[in-house]
């Protein structure tokens, strides 16, 4: 069962719940992998799915992620769902470049000085 379907069938709490932003992300890249046409788009948006979720793991627990999903299918989405997608995606790419840098600066400082 897609998580898309998964949301429409959690029922309602009736407690207060917050959507953490990086659920949001995880959801919404998993409706874009499961229905985009382009093949492009489609890999960023399955490669958001396990970025995301990797960061949902190291910070929620199984019940606040839980509450996140409900709190996200409480939102409407509609119009907005392209522009989220495309917001996450950045953030993953902003993500990308930092460590590609930081790697690339560990590397440098492992390098024996240059003889002259």
């Amino acid at each position: 069962m897609s998580l898309a379907l998964g949301l429409s069938l959690v029922p309602a709490v009736a407690t207060a719940q917050t959507a953490d932003p990086d659920v949001r992300c995880m959801l919404v890249s998993n409706v874009f992998a499961e229905k985009e046409a382009d093949p492009k788009k489609k890999q960023v948006a399955i490669i958001s799915v396990a970025y995301y979720l990797g960061r949902i793991d190291a910070k929620l627990s199984p019940a606040q992620f839980r509450s996140s999903v409900i709190a996200v299918g409480k939102e409407q989405m509609g119009k907005d769902i392209a522009q989220t997608m495309t917001n996450c995606a950045r953030g993953l790419q902003a993500k990308q470049i930092a460590t590609a840098q930081m790697i690339q600066g560990v590397a440098k400082s492992q390098q024996p000085a240059a003889k002259k």
